[in-house]
């Protein structure tokens, strides 16, 4: 007889980013999904939904046809608990009386929380095996539970390495992860780079054989599509008009370990040491307007090339894989990934890609990309130039890519972490 197992899955993610507008839903959001909705093909477990915020939001599963076929079960009393001390710090710390009414009402809301969502979960609690996390460490309620086995993936060391004011507040969901590791919980790592990275830094607090490494897939499937009616339609719709011109694309936020600066200034280069007329920059990414100020105070000649650089803005998910596929290349020189999600894409969507050497991005591109350092403007440009000027490289990238991207998939993503998962509950 098959072993059946009682999972509880931390849907908090869902509920923070629930809204109609999709563009709040990061890569973590996609991955937690997409791994909920293979966990869920498995009649091996029974899955209960853990909310540990956001009450209100709840509602918002029924419309969602996966979120809604799962119980939910709610820890209002430890999270209200947690934002009543956050709120009355905040009081504290500023003179300002009107953000002191705004942080006394938002006291007032969590009380109010505790009371109306008070849930009793002891006789749920008692009948789960796993806790499984996608981003959050396990709640008190949860690890007061020994039988509960708790796995939680890791994604990335951005805020220490790269936003370390952030990570220093109290509430910051790094900080909060950092504060929980322990050698009981096992974790779940997006790629090698990352579980190496979190054992270097914080290699005292776990333990090194519960802490593995499963690579993550895409969010959604990509195919080449080169169809330029397509095409034109989706460029007007980011106000773009098309001529049949080539452009390469870019898909990601504007943060500097993005190194998109970088990125214009060795396109800029490469335009104008070859004299190309026909040549575009396209980027989807968000706050467009305040990075145009950025190039304009760091690069001296961008205003003789600006309208060979357009700023998408974001891109929804419907419009991504037509860019993909009709780019003359795809460029992604991020200084840092925990996992590289749109060199993935660029690949199943038949694009030639131009990639970092750094951190895990090696890992995902394999050989079937130019990897070039991400401060070298002379390997940059020179990447520009092969894939410009050689038909055939861009062909030979091309195909590779497109085998390189099926040995991902979140089926098999899923399957390692079931396969780990229940390894670990045998042994028990």
């Amino acid at each position: 007889m098959t072993k059946k197992y009682n999972l509880l899955y931390d849907a908090t993610i869902f509920a923070n980013s629930y809204i109609k507008d999709s563009s709040n839903r990061t890569g973590i959001y996609f991955a937690a999904y997409n791994i909920l909705k293979y966990f869920s093909n498995d009649s091996r477990f029974f899955i209960t939904l853990y909310i540990r915020d956001n009450y209100n939001k709840i509602k918002y599963f029924k419309k969602d046809i996966l979120l809604s076929q799962f119980p939910i079960c709610v820890n209002s009393k430890e999270t209200s608990a947690f934002y009543i001390n956050v709120h009355k710090n905040s009081i504290k710390a500023t003179g300002n009386i009107i953000k002191k009414v705004y942080f006394v009402l938002k006291i007032i809301k969590e009380y109010f929380n505790k009371i109306i969502f008070k849930q009793d979960n002891a006789s749920l609690l008692k009948t789960i095996d796993i806790f499984f996390s996608p981003l959050n460490p396990a709640d008190n309620e949860i690890k007061s539970y020994s039988s509960i086995k708790i796995f939680i993936i890791l994604h990335d060391l951005i805020p220490i390495l790269f936003d370390k004011d952030s990570a220093n507040s109290e509430s910051h969901w790094f900080n909060v992860i950092a504060k929980s590791f322990n050698k009981d919980t096992y974790y779940l790592c997006n790629s090698n780079y990352t579980r190496n990275d979190f054992l270097k830094y914080y290699g005292d607090k776990l333990d090194e054989n519960k802490t593995v490494f499963i690579h993550h897939a895409t969010a959604q499937d990509f195919y080449p599509d080169y169809d330029k009616t397509k095409l034109a339609s989706v460029l007007n719709k980011y106000k773009i008009k098309y001529k049949n011109n080539k452009y390469i694309f870019s898909l990601c936020n504007m943060e500097p370990r993005k190194n998109l600066i970088f990125t214009v200034k060795c396109f800029i280069k490469f335009i104008s040491k070859h004299n190309i007329e026909d040549l575009y920059f396209y980027i989807g990414g968000s706050k467009w307007n305040k990075f145009i100020y950025q190039l304009e105070k760091e690069i001296g000649n961008f205003n003789k090339y600006r309208n060979k650089i357009a700023g998408l803005g974001y891109v929804d998910d419907i419009d991504v894989n037509i860019l993909y596929s009709n780019s003359l290349f795809f460029t992604f020189i991020s200084k840092y990934e925990g996992f590289g999600v749109p060199v993935l894409e660029a690949m199943q969507a038949g694009t030639p890609v131009i990639s970092s050497n750094s951190s895990s991005l090696p890992e995902v591109a394999g050989d079937a990309a130019i990897l070039i350092d991400p401060d070298s403007e002379e390997q940059c440009i020179k990447a520009f130039e092969d894939l410009y000027f050689n038909n055939d490289l861009r062909k030979t990238y091309m195909e590779k890519g497109f085998e390189r991207a099926k040995l991902f998939s979140w089926e098999k993503t899923v399957n390692k972490m079931k396969e780990f998962i229940i390894e670990v509950e045998e042994k028990i």
